[in-house]
């Protein structure tokens, strides 16, 4: 998989994908496509607890449904654009390791990626902070 990210206030995200190859990321992030990309629309991911881990990320931002990218016959490409302007960060997520971010933060992942609905335990940077009290959770073994 190789990945590019250029741009500055509006970033964008392009990954090659070779066959076998998988990414994870909820509707509407994708910006274009190669032909030959398929996608799988789905209400749970590797790791998720099906419905109520469907309903967890909707809460949190993600949406009910998850999309798969993968190709069909041969290498292909798929790009991604955030919806506001900022930074796009890579992230290694090992195992038994987490990272919160605000809500729409998750932009894409690799299989394995978990998303979930985490709670701000600080009354302070949940009133003052601009995210409120309710942030996503990624977690599982993946890149992000």
């Amino acid at each position: 998989m190789q990945t590019l990210i250029s741009g500055t206030t509006m970033p964008v995200l392009e990954i090659g994908l070779d066959p076998g190859e998988v990414i994870v990321a909820p509707p509407g992030e994708m910006a274009w496509m190669t032909p030959n990309v398929r996608m799988n629309t789905t209400m749970a991911t590797a790791g998720s607890s099906g419905l109520w881990g469907a309903i967890s990320r909707a809460v949190s931002g993600g949406g009910l449904f998850m999309t798969e990218f993968s190709t069909d016959g041969g290498p292909g490409g798929v790009a991604f654009t955030p919806k506001v302007p900022g930074q796009i960060l890579p992230v290694e997520v090992g195992a038994g390791r987490g990272y919160m971010v605000h809500k729409h933060g998750f932009l894409c992942g690799t299989q394995g990626v978990v998303l979930t609905t985490a709670l701000q335990r600080n009354l302070g940077a949940g009133i003052f902070g601009g995210e409120g009290f309710l942030l996503q959770h990624i977690t599982g073994p993946c890149q992000a």
